[in-house]
């Protein structure tokens, strides 16, 4: 399946899924979804450059069980390119699976933090590190703005095949549902649309910083949710959903959604291979 593929939608026990999970270069057994569309896309768009003035060399900084490090590791993997996987205050980061992934696939390891382990910081000092030894860094909430046909864009042309009443949308950094509402406007989608955030905090916000430079106004709802993030859920709906971030989200839309109505859950990937 290549990049600009539209991945299906299918219905299952009465309920549409926008099946993204489906995008799976790498193997059905690995890391799937969306978020890798975007990685590829931009590191093929901007290849020569990485090859010509960067070193030949991709980095991300992210937590130590985010499915970011893994796939940047594996698209520098596919493209012929060195890669640096930076992450925070963990005294063994290899009990995590993704990190393991990581430094299998060949990535140089960096901590970048003995201390902190939030994103802010620790991209702050990949950017540090970034002014000493040259690097073109992979961070997919900054690239929304620098990139945005990679990031934004190529999510926003898999609306093109949802038709429903209502789209549920799982919600992290907000990156995916920005881009569904893009996508909206492209394609003149008149459906409601609803973040479900199961942990975290309010990303509107988030929502209007990734889509600056639009003077659309977005009409949506969002869902906040106290699980915890650590915590994994089961749930099969006819296939298996993440159990970080699909599976908290779905038992969200079962308590939203009007059964009556025409209902499609976003599914945007599944990393229970590094869980």
């Amino acid at each position: 399946m290549s990049v600009t593929d539209l991945t299906p939608v299918e219905e299952h026990g009465g309920i549409l899924f926008k099946r993204d999970d489906l995008y799976a270069p790498y193997g059905e057994d690995w890391i799937t979804g969306g978020k890798i569309r975007q990685c590829r896309h931009l590191i093929e768009t901007n290849l020569d450059y990485i090859k010509s003035e960067c070193g030949g060399t991709i980095a991300t900084a992210s937590s130590i069980a985010s499915p970011q490090a893994p796939i940047v590791s594996m698209v520098a993997k596919e493209f012929g390119l060195e890669s640096i996987i930076g992450y925070g205050n963990s005294k063994n980061p290899y009990k995590q699976k993704a990190m393991t992934e990581c430094r299998d696939l060949g990535s140089e390891m960096v901590q970048l933090s003995e201390t902190q382990g939030f994103n802010a910081v620790l991209y702050h000092n990949l950017q540090k590190l970034a002014n000493e030894r040259p690097m073109f860094q992979v961070l997919f909430g900054y690239a929304a703005q620098t990139h945005r046909e990679s990031i934004i864009g190529q999510i926003a042309e898999q609306v093109q095949n949802v038709e429903c009443d209502v789209l549920y949308v799982p919600m992290g950094s907000a990156i995916t549902f920005t881009g569904i509402l893009e996508g909206m406007t492209q394609y003149d989608k008149k459906f409601k649309i609803v973040g479900l955030q199961p942990f975290g905090y309010d990303r509107t916000k988030s929502v209007y910083t990734n889509l600056s430079g639009f003077q659309t106004e977005y009409d949506f709802t969002q869902v906040l949710g106290n699980y915890n993030y650590h915590k994994l859920v089961k749930k099969n709906v006819g296939f298996e959903l993440d159990m970080i971030y699909e599976s908290k989200s779905y038992l969200m839309m079962e308590e939203e959604m009007n059964p009556e109505l025409n209902n499609c859950f976003w599914v945007i990937g599944n990393s229970n291979s590094i869980r």
